[in-house]
């Protein structure tokens, strides 16, 4: 298996890119990877860029992750955002003590584990752990998953709330088929249902103690991570890498001698404000992309001090994130104006890429309306409620 050489693993994403384009329509139609794209991620080692390099994976940094999202989004945006899900949700699980990451991966070091920072469902206290029952929405790869994280609440016994997940297998699951969306159709973020299910405490991470840098102490050779804004950057990669495919595809039409109805010009390439139409897209996923290394970069560089982020700076670290997605967002609305009305035709790939990007980019945890306020009160000082989200 490939280690975390990030040139390695974006080529190893990049050869997959034919395939998962050739498979995008089945996967967009049937709500769920095909079994030829999972086999190939899997093959490729790319389920495992979260996964520690102590229990056979590469123990990835957000920068390679990133990089290797926005290039598998060029042949399918659902394959590249489970990629991410899978990366985020084997960060979280690489928390846990090593017995526990043993029942994860010493006999599958391809198994990822998907999930849910969200509390939902319900918990009640048994001796040394927890019992859970409810519906936990939105667990994108629920159908590919070995594993899942499900979010909930409780009141420690000083009367503080606090947050964590719960690692359960997957088969213990229940699925309610409900994603019926109009874009990422391929990812399956269905409802998971669970009724009655333990989880001992050595099941459980804890996003305070993750803060506090429990897990740090727990794993000290081992970048660590301790606030959770990493697990978000590759899916906002994603977005990018629909918008750069999209910019390619265009752009290549235009080339190619698109012409255009118009009294004033034959070729799309000759009108000014098709010119300036594009340019102004290119900026824009550039600016996107700038934002999103910058964002890794400096996640990587707080996971391997192990330290947390003065506040000011984590939310704009988020502003980055939700900064990156729209711009990514505006730059498809662009290009499609120049790609005419024929990219609305069903089933066409820029039809494609217009649904999944309008819906990629209103993910709650990517929210430019909550981040510029966030952003805003930090830098004034305005004074922000305590959250695991923060």
């Amino acid at each position: 298996m490939l280690r975390d050489d990030g040139d390695i693993l974006k080529e190893a994403a990049l050869s997959l890119v034919p395939l998962l384009a050739e498979q995008a329509a089945r996967t967009d139609e049937e709500r769920r990877l095909t079994t030829s794209t999972v086999s190939a991620l899997r093959e490729s080692g790319l389920f495992a860029l979260g996964t520690p390099r102590a229990d056979g994976g590469h123990g990835a940094r957000v920068r390679t992750a990133v990089e290797v999202c926005e290039a598998l989004a060029h042949g399918c945006a659902a394959s590249s955002w489970i990629v991410g899900i899978a990366y985020g949700g084997n960060l979280f699980a690489s928390q846990l003590a090593p017995a526990e990451r043993a029942q994860i991966w010493a006999h599958d070091p391809g198994a990822f584990v998907c999930g849910t920072a969200n509390a939902s469902g319900t918990v009640r206290r048994t001796g040394g752990g927890w019992v859970l029952s409810g519906r936990w929405p939105y667990l994108s790869g629920i159908h590919h998953a070995s594993w899942a994280l499900l979010g909930f609440d409780w009141t420690d016994d000083s009367g503080a709330p606090q947050r964590g997940m719960a690692l359960v297998p997957a088969s213990a699951l229940s699925i309610e088929e409900v994603w019926r969306t109009a874009g990422m159709r391929g990812t399956g973020s269905n409802t998971a249902v669970v009724e009655e299910i333990p989880v001992p405490d050595s099941r459980v991470v804890s996003l305070s103690a993750m803060a506090e840098g429990e897990y740090r102490r727990r794993h000290p050779d081992e970048p660590r991570v301790i606030f959770h804004l990493s697990i978000n950057l590759p899916l906002v990669a994603t977005a990018v890498g629909i918008a750069a495919a999209t910019l390619h595809r265009v752009v290549g039409a235009v080339r190619g001698g698109k012409r255009v109805v118009s009294p004033l010009h034959t070729l799309v390439a000759e009108a000014p404000s098709h010119q300036v139409n594009v340019a102004d897209a290119a900026t824009l996923i550039d600016s996107a992309r700038l934002h999103l290394l910058r964002a890794a970069d400096e996640v990587d560089a707080a996971a391997a001090a192990g330290r947390m982020p003065p506040l000011t700076d984590r939310a704009r670290l988020r502003m980055d994130a939700a900064h990156a997605m729209q711009c990514a967002r505006r730059a498809v609305g662009l290009l499609l104006d120049t790609a005419g009305a024929g990219s609305s035709v069903n089933g066409s790939v820029l039809e494609r890429a217009w649904r999944d990007i309008e819906t990629a980019s209103r993910h709650a945890a990517l929210s430019i309306h909550t981040s510029r306020e966030i952003y805003g009160r930090a830098l004034f000082g305005a004074g922000l409620p305590p959250s695991p989200a923060l």
